[in-house]
């Protein structure tokens, strides 16, 4: 009788806040309760820790319990929070295929750059580990650590939120953690010289007049399109009567990089579903007349391919597919190879993008408004974008300008 008594359990059982009992068998304090997902959960007083301070540790839990300030134990990581926040996204049809790889591609920079912590219970994630992941992070570049760095934020804000309830603090938001600056210089796209412009319009009007892509080229410089935007083109976007030529989509890549048709340009927004980047170029303009010649050359050069459903200017009849972005910067880096288009200074590619900023520049040392430079350009109104990364007056420019002024 005596050994069962003493295998008995003393218990003390709150009013519906759980059981609070002294466990002869384990020789301590036990706390029974459930927590706010329903399940059943068991503290035990720990080895050292006196009857009193774990009933102060039984009274903090009840009364989170009580204020809605309780937090269940959970093996959520940063890369299963993540994931799902991507998966999510794209199967609700926020994002595009593009942006979707994009994301998955932040994703495994995570997982290379932090992997002291990605993979731990996020609960066990302390500020420590954000400050030592930033030696492989600052690896990237400026563009690739603003995109780690918000979907580290995302995740954490996630783990904090009321119908997750994972984590009571936000380390992102701590006061003492601070972005990481890459190690890599910032480098930004230089447009071409107007010597490098004049050199690539010459061998382009004589030496490569016949090459197929020539018509490419000469469109993508003088529109600025997006080469996307340009290898996008379709006969039908010219509109003869009023001279128009209507850019509202672009070519773009699905989540695994293949070149496919978009309807939207790179800045339509898919919640209010307005397309900022689709606009008209008035062909009757002098800086865009040329394209009227462009047009209706390659309108007469087409040949008839059940694939080319979308009637595009421009397609690679050889694979009969469209043509692509890496195939025109490969044509540009035989050009620049074989005449030496790029001033001997210049220590950048010959590329698409390139020309895009030369033509914005050059829209802005004409005097063209900015406001009418980004309807041009296809950038959202009021953006920085169109002076902080495309715009990049030149020491010529403004030799000439103070010449005027003097």
């Amino acid at each position: 009788m005596e050994n069962e008594r003493k295998n008995q359990k003393t218990k003390q059982v709150g009013n519906g806040e759980g059981s609070l009992y002294r466990s002869e068998k384990l020789n301590c304090w036990v706390f029974q309760y459930y927590d706010t997902s329903g399940k059943r959960q068991t503290m035990k007083q720990r080895k050292k820790e006196s009857a009193k301070d774990f009933k102060v540790r039984v009274t903090e839990v009840k009364n989170s319990l009580n204020n809605g300030t309780y937090i269940n134990k959970s093996n959520e990581t940063v890369i299963s929070l993540a994931k799902h926040y991507v998966e999510l996204k794209h199967s609700d049809g926020i994002t595009t295929a593009r942006s979707y790889g994009r994301e998955l591609a932040t994703i495994k920079q995570i997982q290379k750059s932090c992997p002291n912590f990605c993979n731990l219970p996020i609960q066990q994630v302390t500020i420590q580990h954000l400050e030592n992941s930033k030696k492989e992070i600052k690896k990237y570049s400026n563009e690739v650590i603003n995109k780690i760095w918000r979907m580290l934020s995302i995740v954490f804000k996630i783990a904090c939120s009321p119908s997750r309830k994972i984590l009571t603090y936000n380390l992102m938001e701590d006061m003492t953690l601070k972005k990481p600056i890459s190690d890599k210089p910032s480098k930004k796209v230089k447009p071409l010289s107007k010597s490098e412009y004049t050199k690539l319009i010459s061998v382009l009007d004589n030496e490569e007049r016949n090459h197929k892509y020539r018509n490419i080229i000469k469109l993508h410089i003088i529109s600025g399109m997006r080469i996307g935007e340009t290898l996008a083109r379709s006969e039908n976007d010219y509109n003869e009567k009023d001279q128009t030529f209507n850019i509202w989509n672009a070519l773009t890549q699905d989540e695994n990089y293949h070149v496919i048709w978009s309807e939207h340009t790179k800045t339509y927004n898919k919640k209010t579903g307005i397309d900022m980047g689709q606009r008209y170029l008035p062909l009757n303009s002098s800086i865009f007349s040329e394209i009227v010649d462009i047009i209706k050359e390659e309108k007469k050069k087409k040949v008839k391919s059940i694939n080319n459903i979308h009637n595009t200017l421009f397609w690679d009849y050889k694979k009969d597919t469209f043509v692509t972005p890496v195939e025109i910067n490969s044509y540009l880096d035989r050009i620049e190879a074989k005449y030496h288009i790029l001033d001997k200074t210049d220590n950048e590619k010959l590329s698409s993008h390139r020309m895009r900023h030369y033509a914005i520049t050059h829209w802005r040392e004409i005097g063209i408004p900015k406001d009418i430079i980004q309807y041009l350009a296809g950038h959202v109104e009021g953006s920085d974008v169109t002076d902080d990364v495309y715009i990049d007056i030149s020491f010529d420019f403004v030799k000439k300008t103070l010449n005027k002024i003097s």
